[in-house]
């Protein structure tokens, strides 16, 4: 006999999952940062660097959130480690680029690999049509988080000891 479950029951299944994930997550997350002896917040540099090239320190900042003095000793750090190289703008020598270097990209690629296969083997069990339900679902409550990391966290009406029972009620 298969179970149906609720809505209720589903919702409060999905936020244990969804806690579970970034739990897990950020516990992968910081142990790549203690292999390379950095931070978490240099890895995640460090993939924004990655991903998108070369960007000024100020991009950076702005990419990454971190104010423009936190920048610049994050960017002093991963330089004295070899992971990124600053250059100056030919056009204009005030602005100074700064570029991951690709070794150190590799490494760090590397060191991510095992999750990034077992990921793609998860994903292979599901349907297209799944996986997009997925998709969407994720890109939602990722810009209910911008939104409230943009703007000021708005409360509506008496605080919950569990902030997600107002779903679980519908």
């Amino acid at each position: 006999m298969s179970r149906q479950w609720t809505r209720t029951d589903l919702i409060a299944q999905l936020r244990s999952e969804i806690v579970g994930y970034f739990g897990a997550a950020s516990e992968f997350d910081e142990r790549v940062a203690k292999k390379f002896k950095l931070s978490r917040k240099d890895v995640r540099c460090l993939e924004l660097l990655g991903r998108r090239g070369s960007m000024t320190a100020g991009q950076l900042s702005d990419e990454s959130g971190l104010s423009t003095g936190a920048v610049t000793f994050l960017l002093d750090r991963l330089e004295a480690a070899g992971m990124v190289k600053r250059r100056r703008d030919t056009d204009d020598r005030r602005r100074v680029w700064v570029e991951v270097v690709p070794a150190a990209y590799r490494r760090l690629l590397h060191a991510q690999q095992p999750i990034i296969e077992e990921m793609k083997e998860v994903t292979q069990r599901f349907k297209a049509e799944e996986l997009a339900i997925v998709r969407d679902y994720m890109r939602e409550a990722k810009e209910v988080f911008q939104r409230q990391i943009s703007g000021p966290v708005q409360r509506h009406g008496p605080r919950h000891r569990d902030p997600w029972q107002p779903y679980r009620d519908q």
